[in-house]
């Protein structure tokens, strides 16, 4: 009796650890390189808050955790903890694109103005009021 028991222990203990060990890979897997990716779709600001707000769930799965290029105008330049954040605004609609920019495209970022359009490339997260992406960089 002794022996299953101990089987059964060390089965056990030998999940755990292939468990964990399965986790702390996954929560430490290095982030998608989004200026060597290519991007899923490419599309303008204005047609993904429409997509967004018209079709919902569909343009979540299809957008989210994608690396997407959209082109628009920006609205609003800031920061936050350090690093540029970009609004896109869209002509026809109260929502705009957020796009948080990586650390080192705030030197370029620091040389564009409000009302000039721009490309720019990150990966979506998903739409709440605005859509908003992360991890952004600036496409020439």
């Amino acid at each position: 009796m002794s022996g299953k028991k101990f089987n059964i222990i060390l089965s056990l203990f030998i999940l755990v650890i292939i468990g964990l060990v399965v986790s702390f890979l996954y929560y430490n897997k290095p982030h998608t390189n989004i200026e060597k990716s290519e991007y899923d779709y490419s599309l303008k600001a204005e047609q993904l808050i429409k997509e967004y707000k018209e079709q919902g769930i569909e343009a979540e799965k299809k957008y989210a955790e994608r690396i997407i290029q959209v082109k628009g105008e920006i609205k609003n330049i800031s920061t936050h903890k350090g690093n540029s954040v970009i609004t896109l605004m869209a002509s026809d609609s109260e929502s705009s694109v957020i796009c948080h920019m990586l650390p080192e495209e705030n030197a370029k970022v620091l040389k564009l103005k409000n009302g000039q359009e721009i490309n720019v490339k990150g990966k979506c997260t998903g739409f709440l009021l605005d859509v908003i992406m992360v991890r952004c960089i600036l496409v020439e």
